[in-house]
């Protein structure tokens, strides 16, 4: 029987999409993550359920949506968010280890306070609020490289051990998560050049060149070819731009599209670009899959495993649905984005339409805008919009009976 691979999840927190080199960036050093990407598969549309952390986070782990699994806000001050808040109570990690794995975590978490009870090793975790220095000192020790000092030793542990047994290891950085800051070398790169937000951009280059010393240590000890190694991030990062929200809880694309990177030599090809939409929630079949676990029961998401090696996908999503509430608030909006176009849905009844491929910067709502007849040209600038919404709203109203989410049903419904 083959040995079934390694699984290395290297998670940030609130890195945007398009704050990576390979994505098009032209200032943004990362040449850790590029390298990565040059040697496996970019996710070009990847994006999460849910704009913050805790409830993506749970549903990385479950495979459902926040409306299943029932976590919808951060959570703090308990010990387990699926025993104690959640409605799903079994996670990927309880059928990895039930299929001869290892489990491994460092860094955070942000589904309680406490040791889950389905990782093996659990070093240098925190559920959140852990600052990003050590002691608080911004010339002492910077967590994302102490994180990293573990990740390695483990690492090293797993190459020497040679037992057969093949780890599942996540890797979770709080970074670029504010307050903006990264050891000084970093900075120097966008202060030189005026890029706002220096921080931010600091911090991405600093966990790009931690993410660099675990692929070199992958390579060293010959883990490499016997490893998924799979790069995303929770959510975005608005900068506080948008009217609703902390960094986060908007449906646009700043907040809810996300880096993701797969790599694996020898099995995911080099340098492929997936255009297909994929989201948080298909990072727990595809585990369990690569594993030959037990599938997720119930699940909302779809093992990446044919994109990730370059096999046809029929009938994969044509589209990909968003939940959120606001944070100011408290609205509740479900989002739809479709061949370049996104329809978010607001219970205030505030809703709105954005053509992102003239528009991708969602500057201009365009949902009240005339809707005129395909003939009549006035409004050429924006396509007629007669038949865009209604198709935009029944793709999201499908995609939300698909997975039973009760309050998305009503809102789509409503939607004349």
């Amino acid at each position: 029987m083959t040995r079934p691979p390694n699984i290395l999840l290297i998670l940030s927190d609130q890195h945007r999409a398009d704050a990576l080199g390979c994505a098009g960036s032209a200032f943004v050093r990362t040449p850790n993550l590029d390298r990565l990407a040059a040697e496996g598969v970019r996710f070009a549309n990847a994006y999460t359920p849910w704009p913050v952390c805790t409830p993506a986070r749970a549903s990385m782990w479950t495979g459902v949506y926040p409306s299943a699994h029932r976590i919808i806000d951060n959570v703090y001050g308990i010990d387990n968010a699926f025993a104690q808040v959640g409605a799903v109570k079994r996670t990927v990690f309880d059928r990895l280890r039930a299929a001869g794995y290892r489990t491994a975590h460092f860094g955070k978490w942000h589904l309680g306070e406490g040791k889950p009870p389905f990782f093996d090793v659990w070093q240098e975790s925190f559920n959140s609020r852990c600052g990003h220095w050590i002691g608080g000192r911004l010339d002492g020790d910077y967590r994302p490289t102490v994180q990293t000092d573990a990740c390695i030793r483990y690492l090293e542990a797993q190459a020497a051990d040679g037992d057969g047994q093949p780890f599942a290891m996540v890797q979770s950085y709080y970074p670029p998560h504010d307050p903006f800051t990264a050891p000084a070398r970093f900075y120097e790169p966008y202060r030189h050049r005026g890029v706002p937000f220096a921080g931010y951009y600091a911090a991405v280059s600093a966990l790009d060149h931690e993410i660099g010393r675990i692929v070199v240590t992958l390579d060293r000890t010959g883990l490499r070819r016997d490893t998924l190694v799979i790069y995303y991030s929770d959510h975005g990062e608005t900068f506080l731009y948008r009217a609703e929200g902390e960094h986060k809880f908007v449906c646009h694309d700043e907040a809810i599209r996300i880096p993701m990177i797969a790599s694996w030599p020898g099995t995911a090809p080099a340098g492929a670009v997936r255009a297909q939409p994929v989201g948080l929630q298909d990072l727990a079949p595809t585990l369990t899959e690569l594993a030959g676990a037990a599938p997720m029961e119930p699940c909302h998401g779809d093992s990446l495993m044919p994109l990730i090696r370059g096999e046809r996908a029929p009938g994969w999503r044509d589209g990909f649905y968003v939940q959120n509430i606001t944070h100011v608030s408290g609205i509740a909006q479900r989002a739809w984005v479709q061949d370049g176009w996104k329809l978010i849905v607001s219970d205030t009844g505030a809703h709105e339409l954005y053509n992102l491929s003239a528009d991708p910067e969602e500057e201009l709502n365009i949902f009240d805008v005339p809707r005129a007849d395909p003939g009549f040209d006035r409004y050429t600038h924006y396509p007629p919009q007669a038949g865009t919404i209604p198709a935009l709203r029944d793709g999201a109203l499908a995609h939300a009976r698909a997975i039973d989410d009760h309050e998305g049903i009503a809102l789509l419904a409503a939607l004349a």
